[in-house]
Formats: C-alpha cells, structure tokens, sequence
C-alpha cells in the first residue's frame, strides 16, 4: 500500500454497506417510538409538520449524543484494531502508526450525521404522521407493501443470475487470471444479494417454520410450544429485528472465511486472521450493536408479556419454557436460512477450488452457521432467564389505601 491509512477504507466500506441492511429496523423502531408519543396530538389537532419537525429535531438529538460518544471511543478502538494488525503482521508489512483524535474529523462526522437525521428523520415521521391523519379522517387503516413480492422475485433471480454465471463457461474463455479477480467481487456481490434477500423475505420464511412447529405441538399437546408459535405469529418482527443481522452476519463469516482459506492467494494464518478482522469487523460491531440495541428497545414490550402471562396463570418456569420454545424456532430458522444460502456460496467455492485444483473445505462455510446459531440459543436463553428471574411477581397484590 503507498500508505497505510488505506486499510481503513475496508472496513468504511463494508460498515457503510451493512448499516442500510443492518441498522434500517433499529431507526424505524426508534422513529415508532417517537410516533407513539406524538399520534395523540394529531388526534386532538396537532399539524403533522410540525410533529415531524419535532421528531426529526429529536431523532438528531439522539445522533449528536451518538456521535459525540462514537468520537470518544473511536480513537483507542481504531489504535487497538491497528495494533493488532501489526502484532499479526509485522512491522514491515504495517509500519508504527500512532492514530489520534481529530477535531476536523469530527466535526465533519457531527455535520453529517446531524443532516442525514434531520432530513431523513423529517421526511419519514412526516409521510407517516399525514398518514395516520388520514386514517384518523378515513376510518380506513391499510399498511400493506404492494410491491413486496416483486421485491422477492427480483431479488431471487438477481442471486440465481449471479450463480448460474459463475456456474457457467465464462472462467475458461476469460481466463484464469482474469476470472480470479472478478470471481471475488461476484462472490461479494452473491453475499450482499443474499443478505438484502433474507431482509426482504425472512418474515414468510419464519412464518413457514412457525407453522410446521404448531403442527407438531398440536400433533402431541405441547401447549407452551402452542403458544410460542402463536406468540412468533404475531410479534414475528423480533426475528426481523434481532436474528436476522445475526443470520447475514454468519453468512459474511461463512463466506470470507472460504474465501480466505480455500483461495490459492489466502495467505499463511496470521494474515488470514488479519483480513477476516479487516473484512468483518465493521459488519460484526454493526450486528452487535443492533442486537443490544433493539434488546434494550423491546425490553418494555417483553415485560408486559411476561406479566400478562403470569395473569394468565403461568408459572415463571413456564413462562421460561415457552421463551425457550420461541427462541428455539428462532434459532432453527436462522440456522436453515444460513445453510441455505451457504449451500449457495459452496456451489461457486467450488467452481474456484475446481479452476485452481485446490480441494474445498466443507468445514469452513458449514462451522460457522452451526456455532452461531447455538451460541445466539444459549446467549437469548440466558436472557430470557434473567428477564424472568428480575420480574416483580407481585403484581397480584393490589394495595388499597383508605383515606380516613
């Protein structure tokens, strides 16, 4: 490299590349929050710009505390992430690099991110508060995506377009020098296609798996099992909030990871390492971070559940099971959804390991999926456990006070 400061644009580019992905429903359930709160004023005649001007205003707030924080941390994460880079690698492939805080760097980062909320803030509560305005007027509440099948197809043919042409004659008459690099950035488009595709259509594939689980509780009387599977039918947007980054983040892992072993240019296991942290950092920090985040966001929700339940008669054990059961389905789809696109990603791993006589190593997009989805399982069990430990069960008590 003629300078070292370019390994950082790997990790800006797959960051900005999954924050869309990733991110998107983490922004729609704070702006739902926000909506919440204000779709009373409509009702009693409150204009939907200025609701939006004020939603957009705290929206930006929230990215100006955000921003300020991520400045802060940035410095000494990024000093890590290189430092690890050169303990891997040697000096003489990355030389001392001293990283340090930039005033400029930052107020450009708050000017960015301080307009990109306003504007998209702004624009979104707006659409969405003259809609429930008109609803209120109407009586008539639609919230249908007309376009979501045609989505679903597009996407479907774009992924079997890019693997029937890996699949094709095109390596021998290009060559294989020339085919090395294009079968890389196709293999990186396949993944980006693959995760955009589980965004659009992970919801009918849950509520596939969801239905084959009722069967076989009603089949054998499982009434927990029962009720999780109706409880995923209608708060099915958990796994579109939460496991589905995790999916898209194991099939990045799965596919990389063959990418950089199975290649002839792989590189010995210090540099193997070094570039799966360079290539999966940004998306993994991105995954994790809106796994906390809608966690802390659906925590109010949770609650009352769990209380409601308990109402109903449910022991805490009980309540623990069919949190088990839920997260049991969640899990089991994630894993399907991750082996299928991975046999997807095999299918082209070994078309390359056939033009450069290498040998494809199952292990490596096969492992992943199957480690992450136990360790989600066992990571949201525990959860769920202490979400049920903490509950105040004395709901029950109602306490009257007289005045006398």
């Amino acid at each position: 490299m003629s300078s070292n400061t370019q390994l950082f644009f790997i990790p800006i580019v797959f960051g900005g590349i999954m924050i869309p992905i990733v991110l998107r429903n983490t922004v729609k359930e704070i702006l739902r929050g926000l909506r919440k709160q204000n779709n009373i004023q409509i009702i009693l005649g409150m204009t939907p710009e200025y609701l939006a001007i004020l939603s957009a205003i705290e929206l930006s707030i929230a990215g100006i505390l955000g921003t300020i924080c991520g400045s802060i941390l940035s410095t000494p994460f990024a000093q890590s992430f290189y430092n690890f880079l050169v303990s891997t690698q040697g000096i003489h492939q990355f030389p001392l690099m001293t990283i340090r805080f930039s005033f400029q760097a930052f107020l450009i980062t708050l000017l960015l991110i301080t307009i990109v909320t306003l504007y998209s803030g702004y624009i979104s509560s707006r659409r969405t508060f003259y809609k429930i305005q008109k609803d209120i007027e109407n009586i008539n509440v639609k919230n249908k995506d007309r376009f979501y099948y045609l989505k679903v197809v597009f996407m479907l043919i774009l992924n079997i377009s890019i693997v029937a042409y890996f699949l094709s004659l095109s390596p021998e008459r290009l060559g294989i020098n020339s085919f090395g690099t294009l079968s890389i950035l196709l293999i990186f488009s396949e993944i980006i296609s693959i995760s955009i595709l589980i965004n659009v259509c992970g919801k009918i594939i849950l509520l596939f798996f969801s239905k084959i689980f009722n069967t076989i509780s009603n089949r054998f009387s499982l009434s927990l099992l029962n009720l999780a599977t109706y409880s995923i039918n209608e708060h099915y947007d958990t796994f579109k909030k939460i496991y589905i980054p995790i999916t898209i983040i194991s099939i990045f892992v799965s596919g990389f990871s063959s990418l950089l072993i199975d290649l002839p240019d792989g590189g010995d296991s210090g540099t193997r390492t070094s570039n799966m942290v360079i290539f999966l950092s940004a998306p993994i920090l991105i995954a994790l971070a809106n796994t906390i985040c809608m966690m802390l966001l659906l925590q109010e929700k949770e609650t009352f559940e769990i209380k409601q339940l308990f109402i109903l008669g449910l022991r805490p054990l009980d309540i623990f099971l069919k949190k088990v059961f839920e997260i049991l389905i969640y899990s089991f789809t994630m894993l399907l959804i991750s082996l299928m696109c991975n046999f997807m990603l095999s299918l082209m791993f070994v078309r390359i390991t056939q033009l450069f006589n290498k040998t494809m190593i199952w292990l490596n997009i096969w492992l992943p999926s199957l480690l992450l989805s136990l360790a989600i399982f066992v990571l949201m069990s525990i959860v769920s456990m202490i979400k049920v430990i903490n509950t105040k069960w004395d709901i029950l008590e109602f306490n009257i006070d007289t005045d006398i």
